[in-house]
């Protein structure tokens, strides 16, 4: 091969490989869209920033939906804080006896009375307490016995509540591609194609500057 050849291949390969690289870029960008939730949720109130667990889950396009009570150290809900479309159903699922829910607060119009009897009556574990959300808005509750320990939750219902963006996290785990919300292949495409890249270009900048190697002169005589 002479080195109008070379080139002309080098310059091919160092083309692919920008737009592979640019593919894999698309693909990555295209994937966090579609996982969708992850960078907004709605803007919870600072009632629940001491929440025990604080666990979040876009659980939207749900008709029923689980909330454990009793999870983890016994004083939390889990997850603590949920965003379901109106019209949900939220079954309280007591994982541990010994606990209550009780709202803190509520839109106008609200649907979550609490379990039966006083503040501090408490529901037998395996029991469930199962209201239904039709009013949109946000929604905030506790366990009376164990409100000090932190065992509070929030659900938020619809898409009228205000909402934040969320980012990653900072620290050495904003290194980890799954922890920035993009699957970690097209990272690793990504990697490769730009080591292709460069190794093209070191390829050609060595022929320019020594021309052809001696095993190649002559071939065209």
């Amino acid at each position: 091969m002479n080195r109008r050849d070379f080139l002309r291949t080098a310059g091919g390969a160092a083309g692919g490989a920008s737009a592979a690289a640019v593919g894999a870029g698309t693909v990555a960008a295209a994937e966090q869209e579609e996982g969708g939730g992850g960078s907004v949720q709605p803007e919870w109130p600072s009632y629940v920033e001491d929440a025990e667990d604080g666990s979040y889950e876009d659980l939207r396009g749900e008709s029923e939906v689980t909330v454990e009570v009793g999870t983890g150290s016994g004083f939390a809900f889990t997850p603590t804080k949920v965003w379901v479309d109106p019209g949900t159903t939220v079954v309280f699922e007591f994982i541990e006896g010994g606990h209550n829910v009780k709202p803190n607060s509520q839109p106008d119009g609200g649907g979550l009375g609490g379990t039966e009897g006083g503040e501090f009556d408490t529901i037998p574990e395996g029991e469930t307490y199962e209201p239904t959300l039709e009013t949109g808005g946000m929604y905030t509750y506790y366990c009376a016995p164990h409100e000090g320990q932190g065992m509070k939750g929030a659900v938020a219902v619809g898409d009228e509540v205000s909402t934040v963006e969320v980012e990653s996290g900072g620290g050495a785990e904003e290194l980890n591609p799954e922890h920035m919300g993009v699957p970690f292949h097209p990272h690793y495409v990504g990697v490769s194609t730009i080591v292709m890249m460069v190794v093209s270009l070191l390829f050609t900048f060595f022929l320019l500057k020594y021309g052809e190697s001696p095993n190649a002169k002559g071939g065209n005589n």
